[in-house]
């Protein structure tokens, strides 16, 4: 550990695992899985981001940040017995030489929802949209990066499977250097209307427009090395199997730019999203433009009559052959 006492800041008793640079102050194992949970707790109430009677799908891809998210709304739903809780994993159809990618990640999901006896779900893009996601890449839906493509499509995925589940609310494992990432990024592109949609898909009610399920950010005020410590702490494991289609994108550049100006100026990332909340208060969801996709009827951009996923579906279908319908049950 870099910096720091020699002793919890916290207890003054054991040896601390964990540094925070922006506070200052050194954490045990112990402290820090508690100060860890209290954050997460203390940011759904900032954001009030669950009701009496919701029922929340966990997105669990098997990630660390789904894995610690499963965790901590796990412990938090023996107190919260108003809240009603289900585990969805969307399986892209990913076989790799080195492994089943999706296998392993399941066995994760599988093992911390298990853990608190959350219900799980699986669902799959072959199931739902006719092919995989290599299918798609081979077909040539899309000349730019994989993770595009499947990212769009995961929240669809994840769409459909809330609504057929009855649920109010997707609960995403989105954290602070994620959140921090985005913001800059639509800064640097200029789009200020991407960045409100984006915080009125997280109102209650979300935008309005097809059926779309609001989504909340339990973890967003959780750093990179905040989750992945509680992971450890906590006994988690890590996926050894690396996604094939990883690669560069313009986010791994943001995410080093972000990396720099940290080491330089404290608190960068919890700047960037302080600025987001002000911006959202003053704007609310009033800049929210968007539409129906006249395939699906699901919220598109504006300019769009059809949404991306629909586009990357039909597109296979006409090159392929296959595909199904993506319209909204």
């Amino acid at each position: 550990m870099v910096g720091g006492a020699s002793v919890c800041s916290i207890c003054n008793l054991s040896s601390p695992v964990f540094y925070d640079g922006v506070s200052d102050l050194s954490y045990c194992a112990k402290c820090f899985v508690g100060y860890v949970y209290r954050k997460v707790v203390r940011t759904v109430r900032r954001y009030a981001m669950f009701e009496r009677g919701d029922r929340v799908v966990l997105a669990v891809s098997g990630g660390k940040d789904s894995v610690v998210l499963a965790d901590i709304m796990g412990r938090l739903g023996r107190r919260l017995r108003w809240v009603e809780f289900v585990g969805v994993t969307v399986d892209e159809g990913i076989r790799t030489p080195a492994g089943d990618y999706r296998a392993e990640a399941l066995s994760l999901a599988r093992s911390v929802l298990e853990k608190y006896s959350i219900p799980h779900r699986v669902y799959t893009y072959k199931e739902l949209f006719g092919a995989t996601l290599p299918e798609f890449m081979r077909a040539g839906v899309y000349a730019g990066s994989a993770c595009s493509v499947c990212g769009v499509l995961r929240r669809r995925a994840l769409n459909i499977a809330a609504r057929e589940l009855g649920a109010t609310k997707i609960a995403t494992g989105h954290n602070k250097d994620d959140e921090a990432q985005t913001v800059l990024m639509n800064v640097l592109r200029g789009d200020l209307e991407r960045m409100v949609r984006a915080g009125a898909a997280e109102e209650v009610g979300g935008v309005g427009v097809g059926g779309f399920v609001p989504r909340v950010k339990p973890l967003k005020r959780l750093s990179e090395r905040e989750i992945a410590m509680y992971a450890y702490l906590r006994g988690y494991g890590f996926q050894s199997v690396e996604c094939p289609f990883s690669q560069d994108t313009v986010r791994d550049a943001v995410r080093e730019a972000l990396e720099l100006l940290g080491s330089r100026i404290s608190g960068v990332h919890d700047a960037l999203l302080n600025f987001e909340d002000k911006l959202l208060e003053r704007l609310g969801s009033t800049g929210a433009h968007v539409r129906a996709c006249r395939n699906c009827g699901e919220p598109t951009s504006p300019g769009r009559e059809l949404c991306k996923a629909c586009e990357y579906v039909l597109r296979y279908a006409e090159k392929s052959g296959g595909g199904v319908s993506v319209g909204a049950p």
